[in-house]
């Protein structure tokens, strides 16, 4: 998982972290979300002691909001999984559904930590703007290297290798059928990472805008709607990609499933199962 993520929406990647990423030790990564946030912070912009100080109490009350009423939504989300595969087929409907709970689950992070967010963002010196500026610049600047810039063969390639390795440690070993579903689905995708980086900058820019007026009065409007309503300002060409890449997410996922053999569904169950346990045996979940 990288390092440098946007700073001032740290806790918005727990909801996706907690459902979608493959972690062997589910339930370590999340005890230490108060020592591993403020680091994440700290690739982007260096807080003085008073910042520090005044950010520790709100953080701590938004994990403990965070494990008492959303991991409870989390385990309800993956014991819908693991009813889901327990049927003979699935289709692509039925994990877009699933989707929209992600969706949702992240939409309420970033209504919980708004006001914080927005109360840091207001005590941010000159310095502490330019510094988040330069490592904006230097992350974007290491993404377009990474995902943008290498021909558009190699980009399906190492994308197509990313998806087999997510699939993998939820089903075990795929068969070649489903690894040539993946390489398909990869070439569809074409070129959508050129179109996600320039979406990315497009949010970052309104965020500068916004940042730079966070003494006015339309302050907390502005970044209530970049934290809350992110979608309000994609690119034209990035709206249109997001559902085309969703949906096609959806006809893979479905068509994996559909051929799955009972070995790698029973891996599946075993990993959702996992995820369940690891998530109930925090000792912050509620009961």
């Amino acid at each position: 998982m990288s390092r440098r993520l946007a700073p001032l929406r740290p806790l918005l990647i727990m909801s996706a972290f907690l459902l979608l990423a493959a972690c062997s030790r589910l339930d370590l990564a999340y005890r230490n979300l108060d020592l591993i946030i403020p680091w994440w912070i700290d690739d982007y912009v260096s807080l003085d002691a008073s910042q520090r100080n005044w950010l520790e109490p709100r953080l701590q009350k938004h994990l403990a909001w965070h494990c008492s009423t959303q991991l409870p939504e989390y385990v309800a989300w993956l014991e819908q999984s693991l009813e889901l595969s327990r049927r003979r087929q699935l289709s692509p409907a039925d994990l877009r559904g699933q989707f929209g709970q992600v969706r949702g689950a992240i939409r309420r992070i970033a209504v919980e930590i708004t006001p914080t967010v927005q109360d840091l963002a207001e005590s941010l010196t000159p310095r502490q703007m330019g510094e988040l500026y330069v490592a904006l610049d230097e992350r974007d600047a290491e993404l377009r290297e990474e995902h943008v810039e290498p021909p558009l063969k190699q980009q399906i390639e190492e994308r197509a290798q990313r998806m087999r390795e997510r699939v993998e440690d939820w089903f075990g070993p795929l068969r070649s059928s489903q690894r040539a579903r993946i390489d398909a689905w990869a070439r569809g995708q074409g070129d959508y990472n050129r179109i996600w980086a320039e979406n990315r900058e497009a949010w970052q820019q309104e965020l500068r805008r916004t940042l730079y007026g966070r003494h006015t009065a339309d302050f907390p409007r502005r970044v209530t709607a970049l934290l809350q309503q992110p979608e309000d300002f994609w690119t034209p060409a990035y709206r249109q990609a997001y559902r085309a890449s969703e949906a096609a997410l959806a006809e893979l996922l479905a068509d994996l499933f559909n051929s799955a053999d009972a070995t790698q569904r029973n891996a599946l169950r075993a990993r959702i199962r996992e995820m369940v346990a690891d998530l109930k045996g925090l000792a912050c979940y509620p009961g």
